[in-house]
């Protein structure tokens, strides 16, 4: 099962939509892989890429006053800690890539949608304002 890139799930600044956009697609190179080697490649740029993600969306809400930011930073936080525990547990010879693809999945259909949608229509209404 993969998860959907869709043109809704922009939040308005084309650099992280397209930043997200590598998220989802490394997400399915990972949901779609068996080889160890590739898992283990990819799972070490979901981690950098979300870490890049991250720090531009926190940077563009701080400078947009978003009123939501720190519990976002706290979901981000989360989701970073929790990957580079599965990555350094891949380091050590353990791969658990069902628990792996339950993380991205959610953070993919949950968060995307949902959190960052909120800060699509934050970005919105304070352009048109």
């Amino acid at each position: 099962m993969t998860v959907e890139w869709q043109t809704g799930y922009k939040i308005g600044d084309a650099e992280a939509d397209a930043m997200q956009e590598k998220l989802f697609a490394l997400t399915n190179a990972f949901l779609a892989s068996d080889d160890l080697t590739v898992l283990r490649s990819t799972i070490v740029s979901l981690c950098k890429q979300a870490r890049a993600q991250f720090e531009l969306e926190e940077a563009l809400m701080r400078r947009t006053n978003y009123p939501g930011l720190e519990e976002h930073m706290a979901q981000h936080h989360t989701l970073l800690d929790r990957l580079i525990g599965r990555s350094m547990d891949v380091g050590k010879g353990y791969m658990n890539k069902p628990a792996i693809a339950a993380l991205m999945r959610d953070w993919c259909e949950r968060h995307v949608p949902e959190e960052d949608a909120k800060l699509g229509r934050f970005l919105a209404a304070s352009q048109s304002a």
